[in-house]
């Protein structure tokens, strides 16, 4: 089975971090993450901009929005897929993330959301 794994921060949490900081931080990801590489149970990881933009039909026309559908101070920062056996397993293999590893995930709000994908077409 596949499934998206998507990760959420607290935005508020982490612009009060210097940019040293951050960086100090994500350098203790990096070996969380090639163990979670290593597993060979992602097959795609993208690290996603804050940026928004909403399309949504309205009145027989598009809108288009600037932002997130819902106010929040939670950010989504990152995607990727895995293979897993169930949804035991893909917790299992995303636990491995530096979202459960780092210690200092806890106190800038970093989550993880973990949802089967029903559908997947490859590109030919």
């Amino acid at each position: 089975m596949l499934f998206l794994v998507m990760g959420y921060f607290d935005a508020d949490k982490m612009n009060e971090k210097s940019d040293l900081e951050i960086d100090q931080i994500m350098a203790t990801c990096e070996r969380h993450l090639q163990e979670l590489y290593a597993s060979e149970k992602v097959l795609m990881d993208m690290g996603l901009e804050a940026s928004v933009k909403q399309l949504k039909r309205e009145s027989q026309q598009i809108s288009i929005t600037d932002g997130s559908a819902t106010e929040s101070k939670e950010v989504m920062g990152s995607a990727f897929v895995i293979e897993a056996l169930d949804m035991e397993d893909a917790l299992r293999i995303a636990s491995i993330h530096p979202t459960t590893q780092v210690p200092e995930a806890e106190a800038l709000g970093w989550r993880l959301e973990i949802r089967p994908i029903h559908y997947y077409r490859e590109r030919e």
